[in-house]
């Protein structure tokens, strides 16, 4: 009996040990399919937000291409009903400037003639006597 029991027990062990293996297999497994899931839902978001632009991109330049007509349908009644052979052109954007405009002038400081004396802003002689050499002569 006691036999019995040994061999049963150790059958047991031998299963319990050999279970485990394949629960880390169906984890990797799992994590994988996750992954991939989630890659598909990833493609599947871009490509709607895709076609979501390109729908919009072709419906501006309906609603453009539709105010370019109405505005050459205007410029034929203008003209008396005739009609002109002027071909039209898509608009380009105006091309932007190389260099930046330059920055306005710093404003002027109220202050600034505070320190300076009264006789500096009279205006120089050339022609009269230089008193101050005559003094040290």
């Amino acid at each position: 009996m006691k036999k019995h029991f040994l061999l049963l027990a150790g059958a047991a062990v031998i299963l319990a040990s050999c279970g485990g293996e394949n629960k880390t297999e169906d984890a990797g497994q799992s994590q994988a399919q996750i992954d991939s899931a989630v890659n598909a839902q990833v493609a599947a978001k871009e490509a709607e937000m895709a076609r979501v632009q390109d729908s919009t991109l072709k419906a501006m330049e309906a609603e453009k291409a539709a105010a370019d007509s109405a505005a050459a349908a205007e410029e034929a009644k203008k003209a008396g009903g005739k009609k002109s052979t002027k071909k039209t052109t898509k608009a380009t954007p105006p091309a932007s400037p190389t260099t930046p405009p330059p920055p306005p002038p710093p404003p002027a400081n109220p202050k600034e003639d505070r320190f300076k004396d009264p006789k500096d802003k009279a205006p120089v002689d050339p022609n009269a006597p230089n008193k101050k050499a005559d003094r040290f002569k």
